[in-house]
């Protein structure tokens, strides 16, 4: 009976260890690879290709300027091109949602393949508004704010206007562009311009530990999930007691 009970103990110290690791994954839904692995023939987005989350193919329709859609998503609804500074800032920002490792670590819960309030850094957003603001949009949400067809092509429903009536700075464009994805930060920020080796990586470790435990949005599910192992295990070693 007792030798039992300490292979209950046994398997459920085991089973909370392991529910903290995280499995070397890539956000979920079709824009994303199941995890991540080298991609050496990447033409954009390169400093990713170590371990990317996107494949080579898809970074073709970032490789050509002027860059005009995404797979049906237009970048230019309003039938103008976008600056090469500014589109290359987007490209940056694309790049990181679709190929970046760390994405999952900001993995929004109600929607599994989206981001949810990632740190960009002050610098980057402000830079962005800087390239943009006399580029043309029609939408401030570029989630939400146009008309979107089944075949996932957008079209206008508001006014072509500059960037800059629109958003009013840096800080309002990450955080308003792309809904919750982004927030404006100073400090403790992924960078978005960069070359190998990545920097996030070492933000990610920063802010959770161990680069193989799991992403923060799920942090309070996974610590639930270890108490609710660990509590019927003490319990047994007290009446073994």
């Amino acid at each position: 009976m007792k030798i039992a009970a300490v292979l209950v103990v046994v398997s459920a110290l085991f089973m909370s260890a392991e529910c903290l690791k995280r499995e070397d994954k890539c956000l979920s839904g079709g824009k994303h690879k199941d995890s991540p692995s080298a991609e050496e023939s990447m033409v954009a987005c390169q400093a990713y290709k170590s371990d990317s989350c996107c494949t080579s193919d898809f970074t073709k329709q970032l490789a050509t300027s002027p860059v005009k859609k995404i797979y049906n998503f237009s970048w230019t609804p309003c039938n103008k091109t976008l600056s090469r500074k500014c589109e290359s800032f987007m490209v940056s920002v694309v790049c990181f949602y679709r190929c970046s490792r760390n994405a999952i670590f900001w993995r929004n819960p109600n929607y599994q393949s989206a981001i949810l309030k990632a740190p960009i850094c002050a610098s980057f957003c402000d830079g962005w508004f800087e390239a943009c603001k006399e580029d043309l949009t029609c939408a401030r949400d570029w989630i939400s704010g146009f008309n979107m067809s089944r075949d996932g092509s957008n079209t206008c429903k508001d006014p072509c206007r500059n960037f800059s009536d629109y958003y009013v700075s840096g800080k309002d464009l990450c955080e308003s562009m792309w809904g919750t994805s982004f927030v404006y930060k100073e400090t403790d920020c992924l960078q978005l311009n960069f070359t190998d080796p990545n920097p996030n990586d070492n933000l990610v470790e920063k802010l959770f530990g161990d680069k193989e435990k799991k992403p923060t949005n799920e942090a309070s599910i996974f610590t639930h999930d270890v108490f609710l192992v660990y509590i019927p295990v003490l319990q047994l070693l007290s009446a073994l007691m």
